[in-house]
């Protein structure tokens, strides 16, 4: 492998890593283009195809990487995963289902037995068994517990196979609630509590951690909506009532059936019809424009008119007398004589007599 081809894989990695999946297909089809036998090409070429859900595509360019070199491990881990996913969808034809089961149980030993300390061959290898036999998936994975206690999609996985298989729903709670606390955010360790939850009957707790992984995956959220919608619809049969028809008793069985009297149905359209023929006439009998506006009268403020005494038959009126003509009335100052200026007196002249020398 040259260095440009070396350095156009590893960018490609980084942007399957980052989602960007047609950029990267574009970067590996000029790699492959140069070197069609470039096997870790090859191999991203398929993982970005099965990340896309183009699951044929996934395994032929997985497969023409093992041609190209026939025990590379990640090759053989993309091929499990693409067989896997084409299993799950021919659910309806068994015996391609079984096609697709066997050859991804196959590749999926091999990558085991390539490497069988490497956790994520073992942890793959799990999965694959899950779907045929719980009990080889369950050694399998505690294995790798062994191998890398503190990973915590291992304790998920171990956690799925307990559930999923129905061998302990205790062990599976305590292996998914060790996988969110090695890992609070483990998007599938919270999906598999929530259904757990849901299977054991807690609607609330399920729902709750449902949410939660809509949340933290969007792309799930189509998943999280159906699932939701099939515990509402399963919550209103069970709580939808069942009746039961009985038969009438021997004694009743042929009398008539009496006729049931509507008087509570005519009461009603009676009132019904007297509240609206009300409504017409008020409304024939509104003028069709406003009246207009009376005017407001003019604002004035009244003169008080004070009488000169207070006419009560308690007191009686005061008697008035004339007023002294020599006696100043209150208020008034009397005249003054007017102000004159004094005569001013000037002195007289004195003449001294001559200085004699």
């Amino acid at each position: 492998m040259t260095a440009f081809a070396h350095d156009e894989v590893a960018r490609a990695k980084v942007l399957i890593d980052l989602g960007r999946i047609d950029a990267s297909r574009a970067k590996l089809g000029a790699v492959l283009a140069a070197d069609p036998d470039n096997a870790d090409a090859l191999m991203l070429m398929g993982y970005a195809w099965f990340r896309t859900g183009e699951y044929e595509k996934s395994v032929g360019y997985s497969a023409a990487a093992l041609t190209a070199f026939p025990d590379y491990q990640s090759a053989l881990r993309v091929l499990a995963l693409a067989e896997q996913e084409l299993a799950h969808l021919a659910e309806l034809d068994s015996a391609e289902r079984q096609r697709h089961y066997d050859r991804a149980l196959a590749a999926a030993t091999r990558s085991a037995e390539l490497d069988p300390e490497y956790v994520e061959n073992l942890r793959l290898l799990a999965g694959v068994q899950s779907a045929t036999d719980p009990a080889a998936a369950l050694s399998t994975i505690d294995r790798a517990i062994e191998i890398d206690p503190d990973h915590a999609d291992l304790h998920r996985v171990r956690g799925s196979i307990l559930r999923r298989g129905g061998i302990s729903v205790p062990g599976a709670e305590a292996a998914l609630r060790e996988a969110l606390r090695l890992q609070p955010e483990h998007v599938d360790a919270t999906q598999e509590l929530a259904l757990l939850d849901l299977d054991r009957g807690d609607r609330e707790a399920g729902e709750r951690g449902l949410r939660l992984v809509a949340q933290w995956d969007p792309s799930r959220a189509d998943f999280v909506r159906a699932t939701l919608a099939a515990v509402e619809a399963e919550a209103g049969r069970e709580q939808e009532p069942v009746f039961t028809h009985m038969p009438p008793p021997q004694e009743a069985r042929y009398l008539p059936e009496t006729p049931r009297s509507n008087w509570r149905v005519w009461t009603a359209l009676v009132f019904g019809a007297m509240v609206v023929l009300r409504l017409i006439f008020t409304a024939a009998s509104t003028p069709s424009e406003p009246p207009p506006p009376r005017p407001l009268p003019s604002r004035y403020l009244p003169t008080p008119v004070v009488p000169p005494y207070l006419p009560t038959g308690l007191y009686p009126p005061p008697t008035l007398r004339p007023w002294p003509t020599d006696f100043p009335r209150p208020g008034l100052t009397p005249p003054r004589a007017p102000f004159r200026t004094p005569p001013v007196t000037v002195p007289p002249r004195v003449t001294l007599p001559p200085r004699v020398p």
